[in-house]
């Protein structure tokens, strides 16, 4: 395996494990807290697992990896999803499936 295979795989990790802090959330609440982790919150493992995916990111940036965007377009970005997610929010709630 490469340095690049390898880096790539530790991002795939935090992609799963945001995934995982995020369904806890919904079904336990976000002010919940694991057992063995009374410390930190799921909303703060959340948050925990969100920057380590972005440390992991631009860690495949600076090592030339991938490439970044301009600020410019890192912003188009996320306005285009945002817009895009109520979007289908709101075709969800005329189906009747979201309150």
């Amino acid at each position: 395996m490469r340095k690049n295979e390898y880096l790539t795989l530790v991002a795939m990790e935090e992609c799963a494990e945001i995934q995982q802090a995020l369904s806890k959330a919904i079904r336990f609440g976000f002010d919940d807290h694991h057992p063995s982790r009374a410390d930190e919150t799921n909303e703060e493992q959340i948050l925990t697992e969100f920057y380590q995916l972005t440390a992991m990111m631009e860690e495949l940036q600076k090592q030339g990896i991938i490439e970044s965007f301009t600020q410019a377009k890192i912003d188009q970005v996320k306005q285009d999803k945002i817009e895009k997610v109520y979007k289908y929010m709101d075709y969800s709630v005329k189906k009747g499936l979201l309150e």
